[in-house]
Formats: C-alpha cells, structure tokens, sequence
C-alpha cells in the first residue's frame, strides 16, 4: 500500500526531469515509509538499488556490480568486477545511457559505519565523475544522527553536493483511514493516541480484532514487533541511553517543563540541557513556547513533548512496565490503560488532530486566515488553540467528552482570553467529541 507522499514524488521526478546529474538525501526515522516512497518514485525508470546492510562490504560490492552488468553488454558483464564502490562508481559514470539513471543507496549509514571515509571518497567521485553525469544518486538512511554527520551537516563530506533533500515524517491523521478503512471515527482516535501515524505501525493493526485487543498483542505482548521498537529505535541513535530513556519517560509522564523533567530524575536543569537538545535535533522530542511570545527563543514558558504519539504511548504503559509485562503481568496494565488513557492520551491526540486539521484546513474553522495557530498558556492558565492574523483572534477549547456544557466552557475560555492583550477581533469556539464524531 502507498498512500500520500505526492508533494515528495513530485520533488523527485522533477529532480528526474533535470538535464545533468540531481543528488537527493531522504532521511528519516525507521518505518516511515522512506523505502515505500522510492519504491514508487523508480517503477518505469532505469535504477540500480542497493540496501546496504551491515553485513560484509565486499558481499555488498558483488551484489551491486551484478545490478550494474544488466546496463552493459554480456561480454563485458562476464568480466565485470571492481575492487572497492569508488571504482563502480566511476565506471558507471562512463556509462552511455539514453535515459537518466536512479541510483539508490537505502540505509545508507550502514556503508558509512562498514567502511570509514566512505563519504569523503564518494565526495570525491561525485566532484570529478557523478556530477557531470545523466544520474540521479538518492542516499537514504534512517538513522538521523549519522546522515547528519555524514551529509547533511555542515562540516559533513558530502555537505553542499545535494540537489534536494526529503525529511520524511509521520502521515497526516487523515490517511489512518487509507490503512484502515472499516475502523470506526472514535477507534480512529485512539489508535492515533497509540499506534501514531508511522505507516509500519499502522500496518501491524488488525482491524478484524477490537481496540484493546491490539493494544494487548501488538504492543503489550513481550513477543510483539512493536514490544522492543521504542528500545531499538533510540539505541540506533544514542549511545548513552540511561539519561534519554529517563527523560523521554519523564516526559511521557506529563513532566513537561525542563524543571519539573530535572526534580523527576534528581538532576540540576543545567544538565540535562545538552540531552534536550540533541533529543531535539532527532526529531524526538519538541520543544513548545506559547503560540503569542514574540521571542520564542527567549522565553521561560517552553515545555518539551515528545513528538511521535506511538514513542508516546511506549514510554508510558511499556518501557515503564517492563517489570510486569516481562513476567507477562499484562492485566495490570490494561487496567492502568482502562483507568488513565483516554484523559492522558486520547484527549491531548484530539487537540493535535484538531491543531492539524486547522492548519490544513481553516476554512473549516475560522472566517479569517490565521497567521499562526498553537497551544497558548502562562503559570496559572491555559487555552487549548488559540489562531489569529493581524486583525483576528480566535481561542478555541477542545473536549474529548460524550456530553459538553459548551456554554459554561465557553464562559470559562472567554474568562481566560483577557489575560491575551490586544485589540483584534475576538472570537470563540468550542470542539467536542460530538463535533468530531
């Protein structure tokens, strides 16, 4: 299945339509669809792809020369062999082709960790072979930390060679219906509270089976796929785990604020500064300021939240229950789960969709084009979404409840908006569950 991604297909194939040599990087975390996206993009198109795996250098080698003798002649194939990539990939750029060649290198830190100044040779080849020719090279790979440090950083080898670049992300909460299309709206919900948006999780739900039982055999279960993701995920890209484990479980727990996250773990804020930021440049985590500061990076108001729904979830009812579900104590979690999810996940996944939706759609919602749309909130209080342009302002309070007094909570969110100066127009709307339903 292949949904979405049309913006990123169209990025690539005008990178085809380019009379010279393109070099595009796609990144992005495990399972988020970034094979799937260039298995779409070479269908019809001359390619060589090479998944590079961990294994034997010299084993991968021959099994790209084999890919590379279907563009030459039998004799020559018959004879064709090379002693390191480099010289591959010279060779194929001597090679006459009446159309342009997509060469793909998937999991493209494997090669990188295999052999050291991989990067800096195909920089090298690129500069004086590649770069003149009628190829279009894709190096992809999912471990963030080393396709920055090998492509994407300044100080990278191949910094400054690439044509375009694709960070690859979750899908929208609307395609969760392309993957599960018998689902019902409210299930919906809480599988994007649980499961996320990554197309690999999405697959692993079985419709035919309900909601808790999912949660129980796809996630809970100690023999499940999805049972050690959050932990191979992480380990791929930090080295001193401990510390970023106990943050991002902190996190989950509703520490939000770097103090509260610090007096959790027992540790001066100061140092966990250098771990938040490099959570942070994973895509891991995200820090929020409110919607309104003017200087965002100057404020004292920021709360870090940990930005994929699925990591989440994990953190929460796995990683922190491992003591029971590694004995098999599945119920106790269950309970926790029956007791707390729909208040600690389900309810701040509707303020998310609705935060996406509004942003996608703001017709929907607002009689004016909003500027910006975020969550806004100071010590003692806080609204839900607040939008607004120059001239307009918007608070909207959002309530996974079955029955909402709208008129009382409206009364308490226009309450709330005086502590928002200003002189734009004000407005005020209230979202339930029923509204979404």
């Amino acid at each position: 299945m292949f949904y979405n991604r049309t913006k990123e297909l169209k990025t690539l194939e005008s990178e085809y339509q380019k009379k010279l040599a393109s070099f595009t990087v796609i990144y992005g975390r495990r399972r988020v669809g970034k094979t799937a996206l260039i298995s779409e993009y070479i269908q019809g198109k001359k390619h060589i792809y090479l998944y590079a795996t961990e294994g034997n250098i010299g084993q991968q080698l021959r099994g790209f020369t084999k890919q590379i003798k279907r563009f030459v002649s039998a004799q020559l194939a018959k004879h064709l062999s090379f002693d390191s990539f480099a010289d591959a990939f010279e060779f194929l750029a001597e090679l006459r082709l009446d159309s342009k060649l997509v060469l793909v290198i998937d999991e493209y830190q494997n090669l990188c960790r295999l052999q050291r100044g991989f990067s800096s040779e195909l920089q090298r080849v690129w500069d004086l072979y590649l770069s003149t020719t009628n190829i279009h090279l894709i190096l992809c790979g999912s471990v963030l930390s080393m396709m920055h440090s090998e492509v994407l950083a300044y100080n990278a080898p191949l910094y400054g060679r690439r044509t375009t670049n694709i960070h690859l992300k979750s899908l929208h909460f609307q395609y969760i219906s392309s993957f599960l299309p018998s689902v019902t709206k409210e299930e919906m919900m809480r599988i994007y509270a649980s499961f996320g948006t990554i197309p690999k999780y999405l697959n692993e739900y079985d419709a035919t089976q309900s909601f808790m039982d999912n949660i129980q055999h796809k996630i809970l279960n100690k023999n499940a796929y999805l049972y050690s993701e959050g932990n191979f995920l992480l380990k791929q890209e930090l080295s001193d785990a401990g510390t970023y484990f106990a943050i991002l479980e902190s996190v989950s727990k509703g520490n939000t604020k770097v103090g509260s996250i610090a007096s959790n773990l027992s540790k001066p804020s100061t140092y966990l500064t250098p771990y938040l930021q490099k959570l942070i440049e994973l895509d891991i985590l995200q820090k929020e300021v409110p919607i309104t500061e003017t200087n965002p990076l100057k404020s004292k108001l920021g709360r870090y939240k940990i930005k994929d729904k699925f990591l989440n979830f994990w953190f929460y009812y796995v990683y922190k229950n491992y003591n029971y579900l590694e004995v098999n104590q599945i119920d106790m979690v269950l309970d926790e789960l029956s007791l707390n999810f729909n208040d600690r996940f389900v309810s701040f996944a509707f303020e998310d969709y609705l935060l996406e939706d509004m942003l996608l759609n703001h017709q929907k919602y607002f009689s004016f084009r909003p500027h910006r749309i975020g969550r806004w909130w100071n010590n003692k209080e806080e609204i839900d979404i607040v939008a607004f342009d120059d001239d307009n302002i918007c608070f909207v309070e959002c309530k996974w409840q079955n029955s909402v007094n709208k008129e009382r909570v409206k009364e308490h969110l226009i309450a709330k908006s005086a502590l928002v100066k200003g002189d734009r127009e004000r407005f005020y709307l209230v979202i339930g569950k029923g509204d979404y339903l």
